[in-house]
């Protein structure tokens, strides 16, 4: 039986003195139509970039919402075509696992849509400029969503950016 394995990468900076704000680091993940989506919870709590390149079914990309919001995802990015169909799905995922009476504002998913941007620019956003207001994150999930891997290329976009 053939079996996908998950590409990850992690890429971060030099450690820097407590003076200064911890450089973001990322986390690749690619997924594709059929590969498993593996345990992403130990990374928790995270932000992350969904750069689609590739076309998913919806009960994949449904599956694909679940495994982000469950795994512990406080902030989204989404890059590629179709943002707003990802952002409707996370949204609707994120409030139907919360109380809306007594939601505490650590549970809210903060969602961009950043169709037609570059990917360098998303992660230059994801690092600057998307914070949660009341949750600190070091890290960044990178979903790939594509048939192949392009580990190499996202870690250099990212660290350009």
């Amino acid at each position: 039986m053939f079996r996908q394995h998950h590409h990850f990468l992690r890429a971060s900076s030099a450690f820097w003195p407590q003076s200064k704000p911890a450089i973001p680091s990322m986390e690749y993940i690619q997924v594709s139509d059929s590969n498993g989506l593996p345990d992403i919870r130990p990374l928790a709590p995270f932000k992350a970039v969904i750069a689609v390149e590739d076309a998913i079914s919806s009960s994949r990309q449904q599956e694909i919402c679940q495994w982000l919001v469950s795994g512990g995802c406080i902030y989204v990015m989404i890059c590629g075509e179709n943002s707003e169909i990802w952002q409707a799905m996370l949204r609707e995922i994120n409030l139907s696992q919360i109380n809306l009476d007594d939601m505490k504002p650590e549970e809210f998913v903060m969602i961009t849509t950043h169709e037609g941007e570059r990917l360098r620019s998303v992660f230059w956003h994801a690092k600057k400029h998307a914070f949660h207001t009341h949750v600190k994150t070091d890290t960044i999930v990178t979903v790939h969503i594509g048939n192949q891997n392009r580990s190499t290329d996202y870690l250099a976009i990212f660290q350009k950016a």
